[in-house]
């Protein structure tokens, strides 16, 4: 008899056996069926667990296999309770009865509940271990949902029971969920599947429904924080890609692109001549626009064992070259060409590539080419980045923030912190590998460098660059012509481009996403009028790697087609974790209250350089605090109501300056960005609002008037004299209002 064919009779009777014996045997088979074909399963804080006693377990609820999972972690039995929807649901219904599963009975039926409720207090005085998904129902996106109730009304009276968090995460890929009636199994993306069960310590029974996802939420991130199974450094992430796929064009450009193997070989060659050319400093300028040529000298930074420091033009040479020294970058690699059409001077830290070229004989090219042929990605790896080629914990890039309100930050990213964003990105977007993307955004902005060098190099996803993102015409023609699925873009680029594009333009555009500026109502309905779906607004910051939330569909089955909560930027993506806390007591408030926003998660900077005295204050256990001022719904939605930075306190009362812009906005009905609020000192008030407008037909009067008919709060409406004309908003490369210039404009006026 084949070997193959005893194991299957050993397993048919062991199964058989279990099923004769109790659900708990039956799940502990389940699990250990699932870990020995597609499932890796990581397991933190079991110890918090108690050998005995009464023990309420609160989880998520993300799979049709949770049951499974917790069980298979848990040393004693646990007993589940899973809506009777979900029990009564024709295709498992058989395998709930099996399992003995607790059914909760329909809010409606008082007396069933009244007997539902009794059945888990008696089970819990007894000792028992029973658990809990306070969602009702399976995420349908991944993220955690909102919790119907709080657990205090489950526990006996006089008996001392523990209430323990659990997290389920890492699903990539839904596995088992129901959708529309129907049971659903999506192919995972990666095999093994990479689950995690995190299990926190007791917290406080009575905490409300809110504050309990909250625990759970905040588990998800301290078990998410560190490396992951398989995880790799950004450039040891493409040799690997590169050695499985080498005649893959996964970088293109309007050049044409290169292969995977044509990159690897570039990269390589650029690495070598960093190590001869760096004049000192670990980290390298790169100041060249996007194209394959600006990612080969990336990853040849990188391949250095060196840090790519990305400079932002856009804010003009003396600012950029100035942030630069300030960060003791030595050696900038440059194009001559590039140079010339952005009009900057030479200096002597710029190494031209144009002269470096020449010096890469046709002998480096053929060393380089046998190496890749006969070394593993592994040793190929070690070759060339020794020092770095799997240290996630080494920076892999500086990036220089917009300087909006001030002089630009360094700030630093290690692999970890793109990685931990990557990951999360990939399991919202329900991402595969025949997805394009939009290579728009510049390098040097947080979100284009994330999507266009270390989202490709990590998953081998095909990303398309436009030399110029202004290039309005470009980036349509681009979309078009690469059949690109996913597109960025700041509202304010983005409604450029609806200009130039048809609807057969976007027609493979599956995920439009817009960030860094409040997406208008107006921009919204026009994009869905024309191409059929919504605007996906997001959110993010350079010190966050930079996405932290997004406002998908709660189902994956309907992704990308509308917006889940129109004036929301979304929740936190899975493992990241986002609290609002009261501004003066900095206590984490319940859902509606506004206060400071920060995020706790893997994708945390590492700081910003050479300033410990800016990163303590923005970096306060395990958090970063955004600066800005939102609240939260119960769901976990997250609403911007403005920046820390943009009230004036007029009158002692705080008036947020978006808040104004966005009721003028309304007023006018106008897709374009024509107004920016800013605050100017007042001997009378403290300070005034000032309104600048960049609109031919703009009549301050009228808008005053129709200000005073949406029953603002007074100090809300400026007076018609604190309007000034200008002839356009300064605007930065990254879209965003340039503040540090409109303070300017204050300054003058003072």
């Amino acid at each position: 008899m084949l070997i193959g064919e005893i194991i299957f009779l050993v397993l048919a009777f062991f199964a058989c056996g279990c099923l004769l014996c109790s659900p708990y045997y039956v799940l502990k088979f389940f699990a250990f069926l699932l870990r020995c074909t597609f499932i890796r399963l990581r397991k933190y804080g079991i110890e918090n667990i108690p050998e005995s006693g009464p023990v309420l377990l609160v989880s998520n609820h993300v799979s049709m296999i949770d049951m499974v999972l917790i069980q298979a972690v848990s040393p004693r039995r646990v007993r589940f309770m899973v809506h009777n929807n979900v029990v009564d649901f024709l295709p498992t219904r058989f395998i709930f009865k099996l399992l003995g599963v607790i059914s909760v009975p329909n809010t409606r039926h008082a007396k069933a509940m009244m007997r539902f409720f009794d059945d888990i207090r008696n089970r819990l005085a007894q000792g028992e271990m029973v658990c809990i998904f306070p969602e009702g129902t399976i995420s349908g996106n991944g993220n955690i949902m909102r919790f119907r109730s709080g657990v205090s009304h489950l526990l006996p009276a006089g008996v001392e029971s523990s209430v323990i968090p659990v997290r389920i995460g890492m699903l990539r890929g839904r596995l088992f969920s129901i959708h529309q009636g129907k049971l659903r199994f999506t192919l995972p993306y990666t095999w093994p599947v990479d689950i995690s069960i995190a299990v926190g310590t007791p917290v406080d029974p009575n905490l409300s429904a809110f504050m309990l996802r909250q625990r759970i939420s905040e588990l998800g991130a301290d078990a998410e924080m560190g490396p992951q199974p398989g995880e790799l450094p950004i450039h040891t992430a493409f040799i690997k890609q590169a050695k499985k796929s080498p005649f893959k064009k996964v970088f293109v450009d309007e050049a044409g692109g290169a292969n995977n193997l044509e990159m690897l070989i570039r990269a390589i060659l650029i690495s070598q001549k960093v190590r001869e050319l760096n004049k000192g400093g670990v980290h390298v300028g790169v100041l060249l626009p996007n194209s394959t040529v600006a990612s080969s000298v990336t990853l040849g930074v990188l391949m250095a064992d060196r840090t790519p420091a990305m400079i932002n033009y856009s804010l003009g040479q003396d600012v950029a070259l100035d942030s630069c020294q300030r960060a003791g970058v030595k050696t900038i690699l440059t194009s001559r060409r590039f140079l010339e059409k952005i009009k900057w001077e030479t200096t002597p830290e710029m190494i031209c590539l144009e002269d470096v070229a020449p010096s890469i004989t046709k002998s480096d090219k053929r060393k380089a080419f046998l190496t890749v042929l006969f070394s593993s990605w592994r040793s190929l790896a070690r070759k060339i980045a020794p020092l770095s080629c799997f240290n996630l914990r080494h920076q892999a890039v500086l990036l220089f923030s917009s300087g909006s309100t001030g002089k630009p930050k360094a700030v630093m990213l290690t692999h970890r912190n793109l990685n931990c964003d990557i990951y999360a990105f990939i399991r919202v977007i329900a991402w595969t590998p025949q997805d394009r993307i939009a290579g728009n955004l510049p390098l040097f902005h947080a979100y284009g460098f994330m999507i266009g060098v270390a989202f490709p190099s990590v998953g081998n996803t095909l990303v398309a660059y436009v030399l110029n993102p202004l290039d309005s015409a470009g980036v349509v023609k681009m979309v078009a012509k690469n059949k690109i699925t996913i597109l960025t873009a700041t509202p304010t680029f983005l409604q450029s481009y609806m200009r130039k594009a048809e609807p057969k333009d976007f027609a493979t555009l599956r995920l439009m996403i817009t960030g860094a500026e409040k997406l208008r109502p107006e921009l919204a309905a026009r994009y869905r009028e024309n191409f059929g779906r919504d605007i996906i607004e997001g959110y993010g910051c350079t010190e966050l790697s930079p996405i932290v939330t997004i406002n998908l569909n709660n189902s994956i089955f309907d992704l990308g087609t509308r917006a889940d909560r129109p004036g929301s930027i979304g929740c936190g993506l899975p493992s990241i974790h986002i609290r609002i806390v009261d501004q003066e007591t900095g206590v984490e408030l319940e859902p509606g209250i506004p206060g400071r926003m920060q995020v706790k998660a893997g994708i945390v900077m590492k700081g910003y350089l050479n300033d410990p005295e800016q990163t303590a204050l923005v970096l306060q256990n395990g958090y970063y605090d955004t600066g800005d001022i939102a609240y939260m719904d119960p769901d976990g939605y997250v609403y911007i109501t403005g920046r820390a930075s943009r009230f004036s306190k007029i009158g002692g009362e705080m008036v947020p300056h978006e808040g104004v812009e966005e009721a003028i906005m309304s007023i006018r009905k106008r897709e374009n960005r024509e107004i920016a609020v800013m605050g100017k000192p007042d001997p009378k008030k403290g300070e005034k609002l000032v309104v600048f407008y960049a609109a031919d037909d703009f009549i301050p009067e009228q808008v005053v008037d129709e200000m005073r008919k949406l029953q603002l709060p007074n100090l809300w409406i400026p007076k018609p004299d604190d309007f000034i004309e200008i002839d356009e908003l300064p605007i930065l490369g990254s879209g965003k209002l340039n503040l540090r210039k409109l303070k300017e404009l204050i300054n003058e006026l003072n």
